[in-house]
């Protein structure tokens, strides 16, 4: 029942495009003439030649479409002058428009996929929204590190601006939508119900306005998809309360967090290179978070526990700290235990397979 519903809502919004109601009424006003003067054709001719109704509709088929391979051709008059009324006069004449039509919402989709202005409810589910284009440098780079990561990179990318006409650059799985991330219509457009995980940057150039606009964008896509993950850029640690009231999983205040790392390259040397290279799936070691409920479903463990099992079994990871109900401990003191709620903060060369090393710390286990 509800998928009927849904197909019903779909078509409605088809429908409200002129050049889908013009194809529509011109289809039908081809299939109309093609069944009367089938009929018709049959009706008469039936009495002076060996026809069918089905001679009589790819007569009509063929010469509407203007093939006319003259295997069947009209008798008598009366014959002779429906084909001429209904197809030569009415149907000619409509199906060259057809075809008008036709190219025409091509092109006037192309546009509106171009612009912006196309609705993406009907064909994309499970993909990304990024909110805000502050800069091509920006958005490219986020779009690099999302095609690169094996759980993004088969992901449909759906970028949401108002201060752009058309996206600055074309790339392959990348939509663009055109529009205030604060209007309803926007966020529907762009299929945010059915969105996997939402990316909210800062792009007023005010600080207050922009981490304001930011969290009003949050709340949004919160009301439409409650069960979205959405991470937000927040300008300044002093606009964190925003987004205390919101269920976003993660505020990131990345003006400070750049601040602090210039201020401190001063004095730890080296330091700034080995953040870049953990936080870019470029090359090198990166950090990565993983569950650890399967593992603690075995037996109580510590993070000294869980240590020596990573060093016994040579599994080339690094334990940097823990995440407890959404905050992040790091470099946990070695008696701490483990909770299955955890995850773990991890710097490992590349995603690991974890249905692995769970199978192989649970036969070191048992192997106690």
């Amino acid at each position: 029942m509800f998928s009927i519903l849904r197909m019903l809502r779909r078509l409605h919004r088809r429908i409200q495009n002129r050049y889908i109601r013009r194809v529509m009424i011109t289809i039908g006003i081809v299939m109309v003439c093609i069944m009367i003067n089938s009929g018709t054709f049959y009706y008469f001719e039936k009495q002076v030649q060996d026809v069918s109704i089905w001679d009589s509709f790819w007569l009509s088929f063929t010469t509407i479409t203007t093939v006319g391979y003259g295997d069947i051709s009209a008798k008598t008059i009366q014959g002779r002058l429906a084909t001429m009324i209904l197809l030569y006069f009415i149907g000619l004449a409509s199906f060259p428009y057809l075809v008008t039509q036709v190219v025409d919402l091509t092109v006037e989709g192309a546009n509106e996929r171009r612009r912006g202005f196309s609705d993406l409810r009907d064909s994309l589910g499970k993909h990304i929204i990024v909110v805000n284009f502050p800069d091509e440098l920006t958005v490219g780079a986020i779009i690099d590190q999302l095609s690169s990561d094996p759980l993004c990179a088969e992901r449909e990318i759906v970028i949401i601006a108002d201060t752009l006409q058309e996206l600055p650059f074309r790339r392959e799985k990348v939509h663009f939508i055109h529009g205030s991330s604060i209007q309803m219509d926007t966020l529907q457009r762009a299929n945010v119900k059915e969105a996997y995980v939402a990316l909210v940057l800062s792009s007023a150039s005010d600080r207050r306005s922009a981490d304001a606009l930011t969290a009003a964008t949050v709340s949004m896509i919160e009301q439409l998809n409650p069960s979205i993950r959405v991470i937000a850029e927040c300008s300044s640690v002093e606009h964190l309360t925003l987004f205390e009231p919101l269920r976003c999983s993660a505020v990131i205040p990345t003006q400070n967090i750049g601040a602090k790392l210039l201020a401190q390259e001063i004095r730890d040397r080296g330091l700034a290179p080995a953040v870049s290279e953990l936080l870019t799936q470029a090359e090198g070691s990166e950090l990565y978070t993983e569950p650890i409920e399967e593992i603690i479903s075995l037996r109580p463990m510590t993070v000294n526990n869980l240590q020596s099992f990573l060093v016994e079994l040579k599994i080339q990871l690094v334990l940097v700290g823990i995440i407890r109900d959404n905050q992040p401990w790091i470099n946990p003191t070695a008696d701490l235990e483990l909770q299955e709620t955890d995850r773990l903060i991890l710097i490992s060369h590349s995603r690991q397979d974890w249905e692995s090393i769970y199978s192989q710390i649970k036969h070191a286990i048992q192997n106690e």
